[in-house]
Parts: structure tokens; C-alpha cells; sequence
């Protein structure tokens, strides 16, 4: 996995080389086609995802069953943090706007890695708070 996709991400952006490398190692790639999702509303939380190269939509279903747009993301956003701080069901859904890379990291490798660099966990709590 390419150190540089890490580091354009803003919340590792301040990360060294070394550690954005190994945390780039840890990550998983995923493909998608336009149209397909990475998760849907209720699904576990369980990761997080980078976006690498196309665009990414999250909607939510609303009371009355139409689909309400929240954002529309591309490379370098990340979405789905929220699941390590609150690790219920997705409240969203996230589908390709178009054909995605995007990588993933998982709970447990997200926790342990914030473990070891704390500075990132409370960027992260910011970026939250910002939203």
C-alpha cells in the first residue's frame, strides 16, 4: 500500500514516513464498481475507509423511505470513523458514485494503532466535532 494515499488523508497527514508506512501496511484495499456499496444502514460498524481514487456517496433512508444525501466524498476523505467511538449499527449507507479504490482499517487495528499514537486519536475527536 502506498504511504503517500495515507499521508493525503488529513487526520495522518502529520504522520512520519515510517509510521504512515506501517499504518498503510495494515490497511486492506477494496474495489468497487459505480453503483455497489461498502456498507448499508444497519450494518455493523467495524472499520473505517480512505478513499483512493473515485467518489463515494453517504445517504441515510429517511422516515418516509427516500434516500437523503449527506455527502459526496473523493480521494484522500475518510468516512466510517465514527464506528471506532460508537460501534453500534451504520447509520448510514455508503455506495460508489463511480468506480472506487478505497482502504480500509479495522477496529481493532485502528484502537491498537491510536494506542500508540495518541496525537492521532484527538485529531480525530476534532475532525468529529467539526462535522
Amino acid at each position: 500500500m502506498d504511504r503517500q494515499v495515507v499521508k493525503k488523508t488529513p487526520l495522518f497527514a502529520a504522520l512520519d514516513d515510517e509510521t504512515a508506512m506501517r499504518l498503510a501496511d495494515s490497511m486492506t484495499p477494496i474495489r468497487l464498481a459505480r453503483g455497489e456499496s461498502v456498507f448499508e444502514e444497519g450494518d455493523p460498524g467495524d472499520s473505517l475507509y480512505v478513499i483512493v481514487t473515485g467518489k463515494m456517496k453517504l445517504a441515510r433512508t429517511s422516515g418516509d423511505g427516500r434516500e437523503s444525501l449527506l455527502s459526496v466524498l473523493g480521494p484522500g476523505e475518510m468516512f466510517g470513523e465514527l464506528s471506532l467511538f460508537d460501534p453500534g449499527p451504520r447509520l448510514t449507507s455508503a455506495r460508489a458514485v463511480a468506480e472506487a479504490e478505497l482502504i480500509s482499517l479495522g477496529n481493532a487495528d485502528l484502537r491498537h494503532f491510536l494506542e500508540l499514537h495518541p496525537e492521532v486519536a484527538m485529531m480525530m475527536l476534532a475532525g468529529l466535532a467539526r462535522r
